[in-house]
């Protein structure tokens, strides 16, 4: 079972059937009345332009108005009008009061609300807004003084309960009607009968906004539909195309280019030389080959440093070769690389006089051949 009213419902009401065919049900006028207080925790908000986003107006809400319990919701209606649920009493008092808040840079005005109320979008010719007294002398300090001085701006309608019981007298509030079509002065005048004239200070964060572009009322030149897009990045009216945020937070585009592949090493040159002595050699001439860097090339013997053109590998079979003198120097061989008689003819001698190492399965059948096995 899913939890809901505390009373079980059952069938009930006056069912008949309209013209078109249709079953219709008929609610008496008690029902209305009998449920009529449960709406006591809503206020009608409304916008004198498109508002904003329902889910941004329901985080501001809660964050000025309920920032602990975040227990307000919110609901669309028609037009750019919302049903506001403020379940603490003293907030939703607060709210009523106060009339008009400025929200995301727009203008709400908030009223009550009941079933059957139609929202209609609000007269400005007259709005209530809380203006601000500063540096009013203290003589002044109190209701009949105020109302005075507020009634050099608009029609004083009530003091704020801070002023009246004298608890903030940096700032004197007063709820006045005024003209949001006229600009507020900054400054008026109050005189004591002796002539001396006190200067005190007026404004009001919760003027209404004044179009500048379209002179309407209710939201500022940078949200004004018809003002002219001055950047073509993000369709704004506050600055231009170069000094748009979006644009200079946006990446250059990428280049698929790859980079150059690296060029192969170059190859060292090879050089054939034949080896000869004065020993007879094998069978055929041994062939020894040299690798040289590529920086290095053969030079003939007097001959300057210009470049050598490679050599093909001679063919073993051929009697052709390479003399010895291509090499850089005509040194005569090394003396240690080449044989003489005297060790050809001691080698066997010397070989002879080693004596043959034999594995242990050798040593036991030769002593199974013994004298002892016969």
């Amino acid at each position: 079972m899913v939890k809901g009213s505390s009373r079980l419902l059952q069938k009930s009401g006056d069912v008949s059937t309209l013209p078109s065919g249709e079953v219709c049900v008929k609610i008496p006028n008690k029902v209305i009345e009998k449920h009529k207080k449960s709406w006591d925790f809503f206020v009608l908000g409304q916008f004198y332009h498109e508002p904003p986003a329902q889910k941004l107006l329901h985080n501001v809400l809660n964050g000025i108005w309920s920032r602990y319990h975040r227990d307000i919701s919110v609901t669309k209606m028609e037009g750019n009008s919302f049903l506001i649920r403020i379940p603490n009493v003293a907030t939703r008092s607060r709210v009523i009061y106060q009339r008009l808040w400025q929200i995301q840079g727009q203008t709400m005005f908030v009223a009550k609300w009941e079933p059957g109320v139609v929202p209609e979008k609000p007269e400005l010719t007259a709005a209530p807004i809380w203006l601000e007294l500063r540096n009013v002398p203290l003589q002044f300090f109190n209701e009949d003084g105020l109302e005075r001085i507020a009634s050099l701006v608009g029609d004083p309608k009530v003091l704020h309960p801070d002023t009246a019981n004298k608890t903030n007298l940096e700032v004197a509030k007063v709820l006045t009607l005024i003209d949001p079509r006229k600009p507020l002065p900054e400054m008026v005048n109050a005189q004591f009968e002796n002539g001396e004239v006190a200067r005190v200070g007026v404004s009001s964060p919760w003027m209404p906004q004044v179009c500048t572009h379209c002179k309407e009322i209710g939201h500022s030149f940078r949200r004004c539909k018809l003002a002219p897009k001055a950047c073509s990045v993000c369709q704004s009216v506050a600055h231009a195309p170069e000094n748009c945020p979006k644009a200079r937070n946006k990446a250059p585009p990428v280049q698929n280019k790859k980079p150059p592949a690296p060029k192969a090493p170059a190859k060292p040159q090879q050089i054939y030389v034949k080896k000869s002595g004065s020993v007879a050699p094998p069978v055929h001439e041994s062939l020894v080959k040299l690798v040289l860097p590529a920086s290095i090339s053969t030079l003939e013997e007097g001959e300057c440093s210009s470049p050598v053109a490679a050599h093909e590998p001679p063919d073993p079979n051929s009697n052709e070769g390479l003399d010895t003198g291509s090499l850089s120097s005509s040194m005569e061989p090394d003396s240690s690389d080449i044989s003489s008689p005297e060790e050809n003819e001691d080698y066997d001698d010397e070989y002879g006089g080693y004596t043959k190492v034999l594995s242990k399965r050798q040593q036991k059948l030769l002593r199974g051949k013994g004298p002892k096995n016969l």
